[in-house]
């Protein structure tokens, strides 16, 4: 038998939940969970600006070429 993973360990237990909870219930935890993903993703945007950012800073402090 191999050991389950911490994913599976919560579905289970999400599973269970499902099948005592009423129907409000269902509908404010689908809120929640949908509320949590808009939250990550507006995260990751952020980061991601963030380094985009941070890797373009040093243009800032330097002199551009000079070309002739």
């Amino acid at each position: 038998m191999t050991a389950k993973t911490g994913r599976e360990i919560t579905l289970e237990r999400l599973y269970a939940a499902i099948r005592r909870a009423k129907t409000a219930d269902l509908h404010r935890a689908a809120d929640f969970l949908e509320w949590a993903f808009r939250v990550r993703k507006g995260c990751r945007v952020q980061r991601t600006g963030a380094r985009r950012a941070q890797a373009e800073a040093w243009k800032r402090d330097v002199d551009t070429d000079v070309r002739w």
